[in-house]
This record gives structure tokens, sequence and C-alpha cells, in this order.
């Protein structure tokens, strides 16, 4: 009884909790759900042996600052995506060696991801990892040079041996041609097309090695609590934070999670406040210099992709890849044309511009975007929020609440 009578106190303190709002036991389950009280551990990664493996992040985390793998010396990983920044660049499009078509995406939190890119061209964090040192507008390197800059490095080569074995002897010795890619410009193809398929194995079996450790490191990178998340805890009796929300606050809540008026949960749920899915919000790009069909060719993409979970190089059984044995490429069921990955509403104020080509700079742009949605560019899923001025307002003091304070 007096279990019970504890029970209802909290749920009852809970309601009418005074930080100026209360809330039904719906509406506090789906808080719960929105809050990192409900992430998950991070998921496995059966394609990647060393995902989980401290010295494998280390090594990782080393190639991701290191700027020689890049073709001209001047670009790292961490060129575009910076941990003062939120692991972004904080520019519409990303710039390595040239120009880039979109925008830089955080890394933070993408071990909870099943597609990676604004298309879903890879689907593991590793062989993500792996294009943007041959990219030709990224880091615009190959994987010959990439494996040669492991090997001339005494601390890198027995950081790899450990974790992978001896790298074999044969690409020990600088190439003739040191960049030598499939990916690559046309002399690195060409150099490519001349070395022994065997040889070709042993390249992108090493290549894939250091994919993989890169990824161990990016899968440390995790969200950190906000001032949501302590709200969350207060109202629901976890810890006392004493935290008072503003009206504007309030209100922009409960709009987020009124299904009938907004639909924000559709694509914006769980823990991450993303569904990992793709959508068309009407933001592809099917005219003029710059296409981007999003989806439809990022499906075609990973499919074929040599370093993707039923490829040679990945280290999953063909059970563990269900995601990629049962996508369908017909795009029969749900058009994907101008489809792209819904992003992680988390630390917005440090990851603008936004959208998949950066065209918004702030939320009150975006949130304009969504409350008159275009009628010009082809069919999309949204429908217009008929927002007021007001209510915009209190979505964006909402959207302020899933910044971290680090």
């Amino acid at each position: 009884m007096r279990f019970y009578l504890g029970v209802v106190l909290s749920i009852s303190c809970a309601l009418t909790h005074a930080v100026g709002a209360e809330w039904n036991p719906r509406e506090l389950n789906t808080l719960r759900s929105l809050s990192l009280t409900a992430l998950t551990p991070v998921p496995v990664s059966p394609s990647n042996r060393v995902a989980d493996n401290p010295q494998a992040a280390e090594f990782g985390k080393k190639i991701f600052f290191d700027p020689r793998f890049s073709k001209n010396g001047k670009f790292s990983c961490a060129s575009c995506h910076q941990p003062d920044k939120y692991f972004t660049d904080q520019r519409p499009v990303g710039i390595g060696i040239n120009k880039t078509s979109r925008n830089t995406p955080t890394v933070v939190a993408s071990a909870w991801s099943r597609w990676f890119y604004w298309d879903g061209r890879r689907d593991s964090l590793w062989s993500q990892a792996l294009t943007p040192f041959e990219a030709a507008d990224e880091m615009g390197s190959s994987r010959t040079h990439v494996i040669w800059e492991i090997s001339q490095d005494k601390h890198y080569l027995r950081r790899y041996e450990q974790l992978f074995g001896s790298l074999p002897r044969e690409l020990m010795s600088k190439p003739k041609q040191l960049h030598a890619s499939p990916i690559g410009d046309a002399q690195a193809r060409e150099n490519w097309h001349r070395i022994p398929n065997k040889k070709k194995n042993i390249i992108n079996t090493v290549f894939a090695n250091i994919g993989k450790a890169v990824a161990a490191y990016e899968r440390t990178l995790v969200p950190k609590v906000t001032r949501f998340d302590r709200y969350v805890e207060q109202v629901l009796g976890i810890r006392d934070h004493q935290i008072r929300l503003s009206k504007d606050e309030v209100l922009g809540i409960k709009l987020f999670i009124d299904s009938e008026q907004t639909q924000c949960l559709q694509c914006h749920n769980g823990a991450l406040l993303t569904n990992g899915g793709f959508h068309n919000v009407g933001s592809g790009n099917f005219y003029g210099k710059t296409l981007d069909f999003g989806r439809s060719l990022g499906i075609q993409a990973v499919l074929i992709d040599e370093f993707n979970c039923l490829g040679n190089y990945s280290d999953a059984k063909k059970e563990d890849c269900a995601q990629l044995r049962f996508l369908d490429p017909s795009q029969h069921h749900v058009p994907m044309d101008g489809a792209f990955k819904t992003p992680s509403l988390r630390n917005l104020g440090m990851t603008a511009p936004y959208f998949h080509d950066g065209r918004f700079s702030n939320l009150l742009d975006v949130l304009r975007y969504y409350n008159e949605p275009p009628v010009d560019n082809g069919p999309h899923e949204l429908k217009a929020l008929d927002f007021s001025d007001g209510q915009i307002n209190s979505m964006i003091a909402f959207l302020k609440m899933l910044d971290s304070d680090e």
C-alpha cells in the first residue's frame, strides 16, 4: 500500500510539476521516448570486428586528425568534421580540395545510424569512412597512398599490426605510381587497372581495415545531455534539476509532440530525434547544374559498393546483413527521388546551415519552409503547418533546448 501511494504521488507530481506545464500520461511517455534516458546502448557492428576495440578507436582517432592521408597533405577527416563545431564545418556545403555539393553532417551519434551520407550510399560507418579519402572534392587521395602513409610511419604500422596482423610485405615498398584507385581520377583508375587482381584484394583488405579503425573512433562520439533531457528527467522524477520552462518552450514541446497538428514525430522520433530513414520534403535538385536525386541513386550505390555488408571485406555473416539483403531497388513501394536522410535535431545550434545542400542558415527559415512547403518542385510528403509567427517562435524555443552544454 505504501509503495502504491508513492507511485501515485510520483505520477501526480509529474503531471502538475511546478515548471510551467502539465503533462498527461501519453505526453510523458512521448517525452521519455525523446530524451537520452531512452537511448539504447551503441548497436553492434557485425561487419567490423574491431568496432568496439579501444586500441582500434585510438588508432582511428590518429588517422581522423592526420592530413597526410589527403592528396595535398592539407585535409583530414577533421577538416570537415571539426570537434569544436559538433563535428561539422558550419558551411552550406563541405569544402575539401574542391567544393562539394552537400552539407557536412555531424558524425556524433553516427554509431546508431543504419545508412550513411544524405542519400544512404553506404551501409556501415567503416565503409563510409573510406569514401572521403578517395573522393576528388574531399581528400582526393587513393587507397594505395593511404596504405603507403601507414606503412612509412612506425607508430601507425605498429598499431595496425597489433590489430590486424602483419601488413603484407608487397605493400611496404613505394609503388611506381603512388595513387591507384578504381574511383579516382583518370590516371589513378589507369594505375589501378594495371594492378593484378590478387594484389588488388590485398590492398582492399588493408584499406577496409583502416576504415574499420576510423569507425571505431567515430563510434565513441556520443550525444551529450541537454536542457531538454534534464527537464524530462525532472518531470519523470528521475532527478531534481529545478528547471522551469518558458511559455514558448512549453508550447513548442506541445506542438512538436502533437501528431495531429504537426506530424514532426513521423520523422523526428526516438532519443536522437530521427527515424534514420529517408523522406522527400521537396528539397531535391532536379534541374540546373547541381542535380541531386537523393536516395534513389543512393540505393543503387550501396548495392554495388564493394565494401558493403555482403562484400568480401565485411566481417559479417550473410544473415547479419538483412537491411541490405532486403533493400528494394525497384522503388515501387516508396518513390525515393528527392528523398534525403532525416537528420537528428540534437544540437541544431551547432550544425547550421540546414538541409542536404545547406540552403537555410537559421531555424526561422527552416520553420517558414515547413510552414509553407514548395508547390513547384514535384510531389513531396509535407503538409503546410499553418503556424502563426508566435507558434514558429515557440517551436524554435523548444529546438534550442536540444543544444547540449558541451
